[in-house]
C-alpha cells in the first residue's frame, strides 16, 4: 500500500506519519530527510522539485510505503492513497511560534492553510481528490486510527475542511 501524508508545516504529519507505517509495518519515507540528504534546497531554501521527483522515483518500483512531507503535494508520487492533514489555523499558529518561525514565514503557513493550498495542489498533482484529515483537536493516535479505517474502509472522502472564514477574520483591518 502506497500512502502520501502532506500538509502545511505543523499539522502534525511527521508524527502521525512515523507512527502509522510502525502500526501498517511498512517503511516511511520523509521528504525532507531526501531534500537534505541529496542537498536539493537553495540557499533560501527553495527545492528543485524536478530534481526531487527524480530523487524520488526509486518509489515507482515499492509497493508499500508511507512518504511523508509537505512537498508531497508537489511532486507526483505513486499512490494508492494521499491524506492532507489540516489544522485549525488558530492552533497551527501556537505550533509554528512555538517553533520559533520567522512572522513572514508563520504568516505565509497560515495563508497556505487558510486558502487550502496543499488540498488544491494535491488535487492538481494526483488528478483525484485528497482525503483530507483535521488534525485539530485529536490526538495523533486518534489520527492514525482514522487514517486506518479510511484505507480498511476504501473512503472517498474524510474531514470537510474549511477555513475560509478564518481568512475573512485575518484580513479584516486592525485584526
Amino acid at each position: 500500500m502506497r500512502i502520501i501524508i502532506t500538509g502545511s508545516p505543523g499539522t502534525g504529519k511527521t508524527i502521525i506519519a512515523e507512527k502509522l507505517s510502525k502500526q501498517l509495518g511498512i517503511p516511511l519515507i520523509d521528504i525532507k530527510k531526501v531534500v537534505n540528504k541529496r542537498k536539493l534546497a537553495g540557499k533560501r531554501h527553495e527545492v528543485d522539485l524536478k530534481r526531487l521527483a527524480s530523487a524520488l522515483s526509486f518509489l515507482k518500483s515499492k509497493k508499500d510505503f508511507v512518504a511523508e512531507g509537505h512537498l508531497a503535494c508537489e511532486v507526483r508520487l505513486p499512490a494508492d492513497f494521499v491524506f492532507v492533514l489540516r489544522t485549525n489555523p488558530k492552533t497551527l499558529k501556537k505550533r509554528l511560534a512555538k517553533r520559533r518561525y520567522a512572522k513572514r514565514k508563520l504568516e505565509e503557513n497560515l495563508m497556505a492553510e487558510m486558502l487550502d493550498y496543499c488540498t488544491q495542489r494535491s488535487e492538481k498533482t494526483y488528478r483525484k481528490k485528497p482525503l483530507e484529515l483535521d488534525t485539530s483537536g485529536l490526538t495523533v493516535a486518534a489520527c492514525v486510527s482514522k487514517i486506518i479505517k479510511a484505507i480498511k474502509q476504501k473512503k472517498k472522502r474524510l474531514d470537510s475542511v474549511d477555513y475560509s472564514g478564518e481568512l475573512r477574520a485575518y484580513l479584516r483591518p486592525g485584526r
